[in-house]
């Protein structure tokens, strides 16, 4: 369900202009009635942080000065969308530490080229394709089906679908110029995510995009986060430099495998996200 209680959000000047904050949330506006950063910034309120949430879009950015980032001492993003990667990148230029950094949040916007850096790190992953899909259709053997197939650039599962044979590649408009496509991995219709704030780890079973999920009807179920999952994750974190992240999951007899990597993920089934997300905050503006 859609967290209905969004923080509001800064309406800045034409010059970019903002008023001084401790921590400065760059959000684009799709986000703001999801759980984060709305948890978040509620959760830093009640420890007396002074907190603004931007909008990336509003900003216009003079890159011998730091008006829309005077007095931050931290940036926390919340997208991926090219402002708000230019926004992130024009912080750092000026010192400001920005949880995630520009590059890591990069790193896992294209799909394509996080799937390679996880097979070229030596990281359990499904046997994935990049192509358009009808070059797909042709390249991958019958015997590899079913697929599952999921845009380069995208999130929250959306357009996810699962391919059983190569005629189904053909058989609807993809919005993009190419796909990603993984070798399916039966699941039982469910997902195992692995979220991290810095150093702690959280896993819950959640239904599968494939199926429908995660934004179906059944709640997120609480897992041990086993020395395997642990590691997953760990090896996913150092390889992309990212601070706040979520690992999706298959569990397969051979070990746990990772079949993306997002930044600052909803955190959805761990009840003390919040607090724990705040606490990452505050200790990085006490360090600054």
């Amino acid at each position: 369900m859609p967290f209905t209680s969004a923080p509001p959000i800064s309406r800045l000047s034409p010059a970019g202009r903002t008023s001084a904050c401790t921590c400065l949330v760059l959000s684009e506006e799709r986000y703001l009635r999801q759980r984060q950063p709305a948890g978040v910034v509620a959760a830093l309120g009640r420890r007396g942080v002074e907190v603004s949430v931007v909008d990336p879009d509003a900003l216009v950015h003079d890159l011998r000065d730091r008006p829309w980032i005077a007095g931050a001492a931290v940036v926390l993003a919340r997208g991926r969308s090219p402002s708000l990667l230019t926004a992130l990148a024009v912080a750092e230029r000026f010192g400001v530490s920005t949880i995630n950094r520009a590059a890591a949040v990069a790193a896992v916007r294209d799909k394509a080229a996080m799937a390679a850096a996880l097979v070229a790190a030596g990281i359990p992953t499904p046997d994935t394709w990049v192509g358009r899909p009808a070059e797909l259709s042709g390249a991958i053997r019958p015997a590899s089906y079913p697929l599952v197939l999921k845009p380069v650039f995208g999130d929250n599962g959306t357009g996810v679908r699962l391919v059983g044979e190569p005629r189904e590649l053909l058989s609807a408009p993809w919005p993009q110029d190419v796909a990603l496509a993984q070798r399916y991995v039966p699941n039982g219709g469910m997902d195992v995510k692995v979220y991290a704030v810095g150093p702690r780890r959280w896993a819950v079973r959640v239904p599968s995009p494939v199926f429908g999920g995660p934004g179906g009807a059944a709640d997120p179920e609480p897992v041990p986060v086993t020395p395997a999952l642990a590691d997953l994750a760990d090896r996913c974190g150092r390889l992309f430099g990212l601070d706040l992240f979520g690992v999706d999951c298959l569990m397969t007899p051979g070990g746990p495998v990772a079949v993306e990597v997002n930044d600052f993920p909803n955190y959805r089934g761990v009840p003390d996200a919040d607090e724990a997300l705040a606490a990452y905050v505050v200790a990085a503006v006490e360090a600054s």
